[in-house]
C-alpha cells in the first residue's frame, strides 16, 4: 500500500483535493442552480481551501505514517526565514496597492479606500485586518499547505522550478471549477475573462514557487502572501476589480523580473525545495 501510494502520490493528493473540495461545495453548487431549496450559507465557501490542506495530510500519512507530518506541520509555521523575504511577503501586495492607487488616480478615479477590503462576499463587513488574516488562515493556509507545501517539493524533486510552477497551475485552475458553478465572480467572467484569470493564476504560481524556494519551503510566508493578493482582489465593488486588475499587472512584471534575475532552474537565490 505504501510503495503503490508513493507511485501515485500525485493522482492521490489530486483526488483528494478536488473530491473534499466538491463534497464541501456541492450544497453551494446545488443551492445555487434551484436543486434543493434548503437555506445554505454561502460563507461555506471559505472552508473550501481545506481540502488542498486536508489531502496534503492525508496523503502525507498514507505514504510516510506521522514522521513526514511533523515536517509538513513544522513548514506551516516556519518563520525564522531572512529579513529581507519577511519584508518582501509583508509589503509587496502593499506597495503594489499603492501603486495601483497612484495609477487610479492619475486617470481621473479618487483613492481606492483601504476600509472597502474588508468587504468579503458572503460575509458581512469586516474590519480590514481581520479581513486579512481571515484570508491567512483560509486561502493561505488552507491552500498553500497543499499546492507549495505538499505538491511543489514532489514536483520539483522531478522537474525545474518553472515547468513545476506551470504543471501547478494547471491542477490549481482546474481545482476552482466548483467555483464556476455558484460564485458569482468566477461566473461573471465568461469566457474571455476566464482565460485572463488562468494566465494571472499562472503567473502567481510562479511568483509563489519563488517565495516558497527563497524563503526555503516557509508555508506559513507563502500563505501570507496569498492571503495578502487575495484581500485587494477578491474584494467587493468597482474599485476593488479595478485594482486586482492593476496588482495582477505588477504582479505579471515582478514574475519577468524574478526569471530574468534567478533563471528557470530554482526561480531563487537557493537550490528549489524538493522531496
Amino acid at each position: 500500500m505504501k510503495e503503490w501510494i508513493e507511485r501515485k502520490k500525485l493522482g492521490v493528493f489530486v483526488l483528494l483535493a478536488y473530491g473534499i473540495t466538491w463534497i464541501l461545495a456541492l450544497p453551494l453548487i446545488l443551492s445555487h442552480l434551484g436543486i434543493i431549496s434548503i437555506a445554505i450559507p454561502y460563507s461555506i465557501h471559505y472552508l473550501l481551501p481545506f481540502g488542498p490542506l486536508l489531502a496534503a495530510l492525508i496523503a502525507t500519512i498514507l505514504e510516510d505514517g506521522t514522521e513526514r507530518v511533523k515536517g509538513l506541520l513544522h513548514r506551516m509555521v516556519k518563520w525564522k526565514i531572512r529579513p529581507l523575504w519577511i519584508g518582501i511577503t509583508l509589503f509587496s501586495v502593499w506597495m503594489m496597492y499603492i501603486g495601483s492607487g497612484l495609477i487610479i488616480v492619475a486617470i481621473g478615479n479618487p483613492w481606492p479606500d483601504i476600509n472597502t477590503f474588508g468587504q468579503m462576499q458572503y460575509l458581512p463587513y469586516l474590519n480590514v485586518i481581520v479581513a486579512w488574516l481571515l484570508w491567512i488562515g483560509t486561502y493561505g493556509l488552507g491552500e498553500e499547505t497543499g499546492w507549495r507545501g505538499f505538491l511543489l517539493p514532489y514536483l520539483q524533486s522531478k522537474y525545474n522550478a518553472l515547468t513545476s510552477s506551470l504543471f501547478l497551475a494547471l491542477i490549481w485552475a482546474g481545482w476552482h471549477l466548483p467555483m464556476f458553478l455558484y460564485h458569482e465572480n468566477f461566473i461573471m467572467m465568461g469566457p474571455v475573462g476566464t482565460i485572463f484569470w488562468v494566465i494571472g493564476l499562472v503567473f502567481g504560481s510562479v511568483l509563489l514557487t519563488s517565495l516558497y524556494n527563497n524563503t526555503e519551503g516557509s508555508i506559513l510566508l507563502v500563505a501570507i502572501w496569498h492571503g495578502t493578493y487575495n484581500l485587494f482582489t477578491a474584494a467587493v465593488g468597482e474599485t476593488a476589480d479595478l485594482t486586482a486588475g492593476i496588482i495582477t499587472m505588477f504582479v505579471m512584471v515582478f514574475v519577468i523580473a524574478i526569471i530574468r534575475r534567478f533563471g528557470s532552474e530554482n526561480l531563487s537565490k537557493y537550490e528549489r525545495v524538493s522531496q
